[in-house]
Order: C-alpha cells, then sequence, then structure tokens
C-alpha cells in the first residue's frame, strides 16, 4: 500500500536482473519521457550482475534491492511503494520503447491523473531479424493509489483493474518470445506452468489463470492438454453473457479450435464451429478466428460455397470491429487478436480467389489481389492459390486478370522464387501445349523475359523426356548441349532481375546440371575418367533428366569401348565400319522395295558379323 506523498507526476519503474545489452538498451529508450515529464526512474534489482548494475546506477534515480521470492506479484508491490508519482509506468528490462512521443503527449496532459490504468503495446517479435511481430496490448500504467496493488505469483496483473482506461499508442519492442531452440521454449514454459497451477487451485473462479495456462500450452505444442484446459473452461463459463465470463469464452473457444486444427480434428472444427455461431456464445471478433479455422477446414475440403460463407463472415466482422481499437481491446485476448494480422487475412484473399477460380469466376480474383500486402517484409501466401492460379494459366494462356495477378510474384525475389518452385512441383501435370500457355501468361509482366526463359527449359525437358531413344551419341549430345545453354541463360535472368548490393547467387539444379553437361562436353574425348565423374554428378540433379542422362552414360561407355578398338587396329575397324554402312544403305533399299524378310535376313548377319569381330552389334554410335 502506497501511502506516500506524491512529489512527481510520474514514476517509471523497471525490475531488472536481465543482460547488460537489453537493460541498457531499456534504459536509453526511458530518457525521451525522462526528460520531458516531471518524472523519477526507479530500478528495482532482483539479483543483477556487477555489470549490470553498473548500468542502472548510470540511469537510474534510485536503486532498490528485492530478495526473489518467485512472485512476480510481490516484485511488482515492493516496485509499487516506492514510488513517488502520482502515475506508475512500469517497462520489463527485456522491451524497449520505439517511439515514445505519444507517451509523452499523454502525460503532458492535465487530464492524465484521472486515468485508472493504461498500458501500451506490447511488440512480440517472432524471429530474430524482427521481421515478423504481433502486437498485443499490456496493462502497465495505474494510477498509484492506496487499494491498488499487483496479484498473481506469475502473469501478474494491476488490482483494481477497473475504471477509467487508456492505452497509449507507443510501441515496447520485446524479443522475450523467440528462443534460440525449442528446448529453451518449453523449458521457460514448463517454469512457469506450475505457477499457474498454483493459482488455478488458490483461486479456482478466477479465469485469468485457465487463460495464462493455456497460453503456455500453446506456445509449446502440448496440443491435447490445450484442447483439454481450454473445452472445460469453455463449458465452466456456461451460456451467459455476463462481461468477464463472455470475454474470456472467447479466448477458450479459440484455443479449443486452435489445439483441433493442431491435431488434425476437421469434423470436431466445424462442430463445434457451428455450436458457438448458433448459440452466440462469444463476441465476434474470436468468432471471427473461428469463422477462420472454418473457412480452412472447407477450403481443404473443395466446399467452395461453405468456405466463401465464412470467408464473407470474416470479412463482415472486420468491417465492423477490425479498425476500432476499443472494439478490439474489448472483445479480443490472447487466441483472438491476431485475427485480422495480416497473415490472416491474406490467407482468406488467398481462399476467397481460389473459391472463384474454381467456379471460373474471375470476380473475386479481380476484387482481392490488389489487397495482399505484396510490399511488406513477410508475405505468407496459400500455396493451394498459386497452384490454381498456374493451373488456370495452363488452360487459358494469357489473360489479362491472371496477368495482373502473376505480375505482382515480380514485387520480391521471394514471390518470384515461390512462384517458380509451385511451378517446377506440378509441371509434370501438363502437356506440352499447357506449358506453352504457362508461357504466355506472363506477356507483359515485369518478369517475362525471365519466365520465357524458365518455361523454355521446362519444355526442353518435356521434349527431351518424350524420346525413348537417340538414333546417335552426337544427336543426343547435341539436344543436351542446347539444354546446357538454355538452363545457363536463364539463370542469368534469374540472378539479373533482383540485383542485390551484395549478391549470392545460388545454383538451381537445373543450372547445375547445365554446368555438369558442358563440363562433359568440355573433356569428353581428353579425360575419360573426369567425363564420367561428371556423368554420376548429372544423375539426380532433374529426375526428369535422369532416362537422358542414364542414355548419355550407356552412349559414352559403348563409345570408349569403340574408341579403344579403333586404336588397336585403325585399317581394319574403317574397313568394317564402311562395310556397315554399304549394308546398312542396303538394307534401307530392300526395306523400301517391300523386301522386308529379306531386309531383316541381312540385318541380323550384320550383326552377327560385326559381334563375332567386336563384341558389339553396331559400330555406329
Amino acid at each position: 500500500m502506497n501511502n506516500k506523498p506524491k512529489t512527481k507526476l510520474l514514476t517509471i519503474s523497471l525490475l531488472c536482473c536481465g543482460r547488460p545489452d537489453t537493460t541498457e538498451r531499456c534504459l536509453k529508450s526511458l530518457m525521451p519521457i525522462r526528460k520531458a515529464i516531471d518524472s523519477e526512474l526507479q530500478v528495482i534489482d532482483t539479483g543483477c550482475s556487477k555489470e549490470t548494475r553498473k548500468i542502472i546506477e548510470k540511469y537510474a534515480d534510485e536503486v532498490f534491492e528485492f530478495s526473489w521470492v518467485n512472485d512476480f506479484a510481490a516484485a511488482r508491490n515492493f516496485q509499487l511503494d516506492q514510488a513517488n508519482g502520482k502515475m506508475f509506468l512500469y517497462i520489463d528490462d527485456d522491451e524497449w520503447f520505439l517511439d515514445t512521443t505519444y507517451i509523452v503527449e499523454f502525460f503532458k496532459d492535465p487530464k492524465c491523473t484521472t486515468y485508472n490504468v493504461g498500458g501500451y503495446f506490447q511488440r512480440n517479435y517472432l524471429d530474430f531479424e524482427g521481421k515478423e511481430y504481433e502486437d498485443i496490448e499490456v496493462m502497465r500504467m495505474c494510477r498509484v493509489d492506496p487499494d491498488v496493488c499487483f496479484k498473481g505469483k506469475i502473469h501478474e496483473y494491476i488490482y483494481p483493474g477497473a475504471g477509467n482506461t487508456m492505452f497509449m499508442d507507443a510501441r515496447a519492442g520485446h524479443f522475450g518470445y523467440v528462443y534460440e531452440s525449442e528446448e529453451d521454449n518449453v523449458k521457460h514454459s514448463l517454469r512457469n506452468i506450475p505457477l499457474l497451477k498454483e493459482m488455478m487451485e488458490e483461486e479456482p473462479d478466477e479465469l485469468r489463470w485457465p487463460y495464462q495456462l493455456a497460453q503456455e500450452y500453446k506456445a509449446i505444442k502440448y496440443n491435447q492438454e490445450l484442447l483439454d484446459l481450454c473445452m472445460t473452461t469453455f463449458r465452466k463459463t456456461g451460456e451467459t453473457k455476463e462481461d468477464i465470463k463472455y470475454k474470456y469464452r472467447g479466448s477458450f473457444a479459440c484455443g479449443v479450435v486452435i489445439a483441433m486444427a493442431r491435431l488434425e480434428m476437421l469434423d470436431e472444427i466445424l462442430d463445434f464451429y457451428k455450436e458457438v455461431k448458433e448459440k452466440d456464445l462469444i463476441f465476434p471478433l474470436p468468432m471471427a478466428k473461428l469463422a477462420f479455422y472454418a473457412a480452412k477446414v472447407y477450403f481443404i475440403r473443395d466446399e467452395n460455397d461453405k468456405c466463401e460463407e465464412e470467408i464473407k463472415f470474416y470479412f463482415d466482422v472486420y468491417e465492423k470491429v477490425g479498425n476500432d481499437r476499443g472494439l478490439m481491446f474489448i472483445q479480443g485476448g490472447i487466441f483472438s487478436s491476431d485475427t485480422f494480422n495480416e497473415t490472416n487475412m491474406n490467407l482468406m484473399y488467398c481462399y476467397a480467389m481460389t473459391c472463384g477460380l474454381r467456379k471460373n469466376d474471375y470476380g473475386p480474383l479481380v476484387h482481392y489481389y490488389r489487397r495482399i500486402t505484396w510490399d511488406s517484409k513477410v508475405v505468407r501466401l496459400n500455396r493451394g492459390f498459386v497452384t490454381t492460379l498456374v493451373a488456370e494459366a495452363a488452360k487459358v494462356g494469357y489473360k489479362k486478370e491472371i496477368r495482373d495477378v502473376l505480375n505482382k510474384f515480380f514485387t520480391s525475389e521471394g514471390f518470384r522464387n515461390l512462384l517458380e518452385k509451385i511451378i517446377d512441383d506440378i509441371v509434370k501435370e501438363f502437356d506440352e501445349e499447357g506449358l506453352l500457355n504457362i508461357r504466355n501468361a506472363f506477356k507483359t509482366t515485369d518478369g517475362e523475359k525471365e519466365m520465357n526463359l524458365f518455361m523454355d527449359v521446362r519444355i526442353l525437358e518435356r521434349q527431351i523426356a518424350n524420346v525413348d531413344s537417340w538414333d546417335s551419341y552426337k544427336q543426343l549430345l547435341d539436344v543436351l548441349g542446347a539444354y546446357a545453354q538454355a538452363v545457363v541463360k536463364w539463370q542469368r535472368a534469374h540472378d539479373s532481375l533482383f540485383p542485390s548490393e551484395n549478391p549470392s547467387f545460388t545454383l538451381a539444379q537445373e543450372t547445375k546440371l547445365g554446368c555438369d553437361i558442358n563440363d562433359f562436353i568440355e573433356c569428353e574425348s581428353k579425360d575419360v575418367p573426369k567425363a564420367l565423374s561428371y556423368i554420376k554428378d548429372m544423375i539426380g540433379r532433374r529426375p526428369m533428366m535422369n532416362p537422358a542422362v542414364s542414355q548419355l552414360a550407356d552412349m559414352y561407355g559403348r563409345k570408349q569401348m569403340l574408341d579403344n578398338l579403333k586404336a588397336k587396329d585403325p585399317a581394319k575397324f574403317q574397313e568394317m565400319y564402311d562395310l556397315e554402312d554399304a549394308i546398312l544403305r542396303q538394307i534401307a533399299e530392300l526395306d523400301a522395295a517391300g523386301q522386308v524378310d529379306e531386309a531383316v535376313a541381312t540385318y541380323q548377319e550384320l550383326i552377327m558379323a560385326i559381334k563375332n569381330t567386336y563384341g558389339v552389334e553396331t559400330l555406329h554410335i
């Protein structure tokens, strides 16, 4: 209980036991607030290293020591008791404010002290590069009144948490949920889970604790435990629309479908969704999250009409709730705050466009493709959508509606690579006409030149694969040489489409095959062991090319044997070679004259003569 006279407007406080680098980053980010507002900075040392303590003392007005008792609320209450400010703002030592402009503006407003509680947005990065993140609201501010305190050994919260509330438009970066390994992730959650179970036993009617426990289960993929906990607690809340139960029920419903999706319980997802929707048991925002999963199930099953119904419901809720920060906060929770994030919205656009294409309706394609955030750092597209788009191009060739969408794939290198990967994966499904149609579909796109070369390689591969046997070693070598030139030309176009200051080119498998072929051609008559090693490298580069590579190996082996025979007695070899030529012409004349039996007999005699002399059936490779 803090009854101290207030000498400052604001106390900024943090618990600290962390690394020197993250602690200093946090403290530096607080300086603009400290300088602009009548404030103090207090740090509670819960076990810092000497190095970290030195850094703290550079920035803090006061440093207090607190012996850790495995109870976050106890530490926070000690923290709160030291405050000399009318308002209390706290931050963790592994967070840092990205911008403090709105925080400063808020505390410069004389009305700031009329707010009971408030907070900011924690930007939880999902990777160490900071490319992907989720913003969630966190309660981190309160007015310092005698009856205000913290509760909870873990995931502590301000109590009472009601009253006039303000969420400042500020974001604190946080890498706390990104781990070097899955083992570290599990270890972190397994420390929290026993404490949460203790809180559930102490306060069995407090929904906050199963809510937080569900978050831990989700993080470490304890999917059956997540399902059991969320379903049990969902049922426990009944069907009342009492505010707190109505809000928590939405999070538990989302936890149920998330667990079911991970456990591939598709029928159960639909049954649960229908029940919740019919009884109107949760807020529209979590209902939209459930609709997202229902749409996904219908999409997988090609139930296009039902999928479109859920897509419509999802976007209807977005129009009413998605842009209203107040409603998002009131209706949201840990499992529904991401309902309308970029990834989920993009997937729903993909589902809508695919359903349209499946029904030969280009309307959704034209309507939604512009809404995808093509220029974001990280964009995930549904593979089924891209596959369907390519299949449609294989059917119709150039069509402006398809061309406009394909052109978006040249917004970034990642999109281009995804498109080429999917075409390559499904290329066997199309005949040569289909491949030509795909080639034509890229007319006037930014990637037309590269995609023409890319498709030319696939068409060449198809033509080569369709040849059962080659007339001669030279013919096969000429065709493979042309293929090698084509792939090298494509690779150059591929690499130059998205130039980089620090290029790190990766050769595609077809280009590696092309290089092997070129190296083979260079040394096939000069270095037999090396030539054979290049043939060995070719195997498996491109499965469609394996038959041709196998024939190359066979023909090259026979060629080497004949070259050796020729070297032993060139004159005799040439005599037999010329004889074979003459007899082959004679056989052709007999065949043309309709004397088939005589032609066959003559051919068999020729084979026998060559075989008896050289051990092979022909001297022509």
